[in-house]
């Protein structure tokens, strides 16, 4: 035979729950007290003990709590509160928030009240301290108290009438000064209508101001600066030439004013201050001085045996193609560009113009340089010499507008011992 046993339905739970008990200390003679209610708790068990952030673990073998704090070195004051949670099993839980004094600063007195935290209006409570809702509370009555900010100032709301243009306003101010009140709704005594009333008076209950509405406001306004066109004579240019050496950049300058409203209309503006923002950038212009008629100097040895030292037959025959109908001894050229130049170098390279690249090859804008220009490159003062050039490849840095013209080396180490320069480019065509 089977038999079954079905468990009723309101039976009480196997583990036993676990219970929470809280005091709080409220006078050195309460301890005791307090502490006798919680003694049948600790016996026996591991008591964990927080304090404010530290942790302690004693072993409750005491039949109070007070030997078990004692245990711990800990001793509780007036307004401490504390937290006993007996857990189901061999332990208890010991929670102490430690009392704080909270000054309050009110009718012209300063109350104290001691808390564990809450808020301001818990703490006003406590103390016993009636506010309405016209008072001006400090900090506002939901902030959280700490040791910290453990200090609340109330001014009591004095009522006030307003006269505006067209209209009489009801409002409540801390009490102070006039001005003190005037600062806090915005307004000013308007000039007619306050005989005897001055800036320092104290406010009272039920007193009337003429007043205009106030409110100030900053506005800025951003202005450009043009630019100065400076010019530089350039012997490297001929007579009639010029050249954009360096293009100029507008800056920007913001001007703060400072603006004040009365009853809505604008009735002062003045310039607080100016800050440059961008600095503006000068336009620099060469100017050409040299005689139009002036020839180049001779080619010189080295950019001869330099071009003549390819061995590659293509290269020989653009080079004869390059020095076709150019008189060695001096060289007519029809404009010149100084600017700065780099080099490169290509392996099994083809230029934009479908040429084998070699010495004697450049890069460049075909905007500023066409392709198939020829050219003579050379520092000003003669101390490096490229020498004769076509303009076949396309430069990328070129194109950005970063240099005038990119100059094929034989190798790589040429190009990093090349660098950059500033050189004459003579155009030729």
């Amino acid at each position: 035979m089977i038999t079954s046993y079905k468990k009723p339905r309101h039976a009480a739970p196997t583990n036993r729950m676990s219970s929470v008990k809280k005091f709080t200390i409220v006078a050195v003679i309460g301890l005791a007290a307090a502490i006798s209610v919680m003694s049948a708790a600790s016996d026996g068990k591991t008591a964990y003990i927080s304090d404010s952030g530290k942790m302690y673990t004693v072993a409750a073998d005491s039949s109070d709590i007070k030997s078990v704090l004692a245990e711990a070195g800990i001793s509780i004051s007036n307004g401490d509160e504390v937290t006993v949670t007996e857990m189901s099993g061999e332990s208890i839980s010991i929670d102490i928030k430690r009392a704080f004094e909270v000054s309050i600063n009110v009718d012209d007195d300063v109350k104290t009240v001691k808390v564990t935290g809450g808020t301001v209006a818990q703490a006003l409570k406590k103390a016993e301290i009636d506010i309405s809702a016209n008072d001006f509370v400090t900090p506002s009555t939901g902030v959280t108290l700490t040791k910290d900010n453990a200090k609340i100032d109330i001014s009591r709301g004095v009522k006030l009438y307003l006269e505006k243009p067209g209209t009489t306003e009801l409002v409540y101010v801390p009490e102070g000064t006039v001005k003190d009140a005037l600062d806090t709704v915005g307004c000013e005594l308007s000039e007619t209508g306050n005989e005897g009333i001055k800036q320092n008076t104290q406010v009272e209950s039920g007193m009337t101001l003429r007043v205009d509405k106030v409110f100030y406001r900053t506005t800025v306004i951003t202005e450009t600066i043009e630019p100065e066109v400076v010019e530089e004579k350039s012997d490297l240019l001929s007579i009639g030439e010029t050249s954009v050496k360096q293009e100029g950049r507008e800056g920007k300058i913001e001007t703060a004013f400072k603006e004040k409203f009365v009853n809505g209309e604008l009735a002062e503006k003045t310039e607080d201050k100016k800050i440059v923002v961008q600095k503006p950038k000068d336009k620099i212009i060469l100017v050409g001085t040299k005689n139009p008629t002036e020839k180049l100097p001779q080619q010189s040895t080295s950019a001869d045996s330099d071009i003549s030292s390819d061995s590659d037959t293509d290269s020989q025959a653009e080079e004869e193609s390059v020095s076709e109908n150019i008189d060695n001894t001096a060289v007519p050229y029809n404009s010149v560009i100084s600017g700065i130049c780099t080099a490169y170098y290509e392996v099994n390279g083809i230029t934009a113009t479908g040429t084998i690249p070699k010495v004697g090859t450049v890069a460049v804008n075909p905007n500023v340089i066409p392709y198939g220009t020829r050219l003579y490159i050379e520092s000003a003062d003669g101390s490096y010499v490229y020498g004769y050039a076509v303009a076949e490849d396309t430069g990328t840095a070129c194109m950005a507008g970063d240099i005038i013209v990119d100059l094929y080396m034989n190798s790589e180490a040429d190009c990093n011992a090349f660098g950059r320069q500033l050189l004459n480019i003579y155009i030729l065509d």
